[in-house]
């Protein structure tokens, strides 16, 4: 098996790289080769804490089907920081720019977004109007006392050893991101702790508003929620069904699915079940 570094360069060699900057934020995008010069622009946003590589196990597959491009976050990867004061209208604003920046506001697009991403996600959705055909939100934040903040062992410090601080990230990445103990590999331990050393970015405040639930309403694109089962941010199968709710109250034809034995970053776990319900 190839070493995590070697997975990660071989996909990124496969991109176009590109930058744009907004009110003092320069951000990095991914482009991705499409399979055909039409296909509809697919824009993945990742979660708190992370980067474009929390779509490792999905890029290959959807630009079998979309133009596919990812981006990393203000204040996350290697985008640049977000002045303060932050707020979760801010960074969504940056997004849709920078998006428009690329590719105007004509092109119609869908978007996916997971987590802090999925909530970030439907705020952009909401500001594109009927730019944005399908937005798919896998366990996004922005919901409120429904969302839960799991408990996490203490970073680790400079004066631990390699084996001593990958233990403290195989232990977070099951009480947060994986259910399945034999997804919590050297690749995920890898994209995990490599995130945590680049973001600047302080998320959790905003993942705990309910900013996401306010706006879902407003969304024009059709609606898709995914959750994993033991999603350790969901808060159990009452505040799943709640959300379930949230989405129905919303728009009386969007798609909820509860994943059976999926923790929260489920792409990572089950990627050919989740990229079949984003290619709908």
């Amino acid at each position: 098996m190839d070493s995590p570094q070697r997975v990660l360069s071989a996909l990124s060699q496969h991109a176009r790289h590109h930058w744009t900057d907004q009110a003092d934020c320069a951000m990095a995008w991914q482009q991705w080769p499409a399979s055909s010069a039409d296909a509809t622009p697919l824009l993945l946003v990742h979660g708190g804490f992370g980067s474009w590589n929390h779509w490792v196990s999905n890029i290959e597959a959807l630009s079998e089907h979309y133009a596919v491009w990812t981006l990393d976050l203000p204040g996350l990867g290697s985008s640049g920081d977000l002045p303060e004061p932050w707020s979760t209208s801010k960074i969504s604003e940056l997004v849709l720019a920078g998006w428009r920046e690329l590719h105007g506001d004509k092109q119609v697009f869908e978007l996916v977004g997971f987590s802090f991403g999925g909530l970030i996600a439907g705020l952009v959705a909401a500001s594109a109007g009927s730019q944005c055909a399908r937005c798919v939100l896998i366990g996004a934040s922005g919901f409120g006392a429904l969302h839960v903040q799991a408990q996490l062992l203490p970073l680790p410090g400079p004066e631990l050893d390699q084996a001593a601080a990958e233990g403290i990230h195989r232990e977070n990445l099951a009480r947060l991101m994986l259910h399945d103990p034999s997804c919590i590999d050297d690749l995920a331990v890898h994209i995990h702790s490599n995130n945590l050393k680049q973001h600047r970015l302080r998320s959790r405040r905003m993942a705990g508003s309910n900013d996401l639930a306010e706006v879902l309403p407003q969304i024009e694109a059709h609606v898709v929620g995914i959750w994993g089962q033991y999603d350790a941010t969901a808060g159990g199968r009452v505040n799943i069904e709640a959300r379930r709710q949230l989405f129905l109250q919303a728009q009386a034809d969007a798609e909820f699915h509860e994943l059976p034995g999926l923790g929260h970053w489920a792409m990572y776990e089950a990627p050919a079940t989740v990229n079949r319900l984003i290619l709908g």
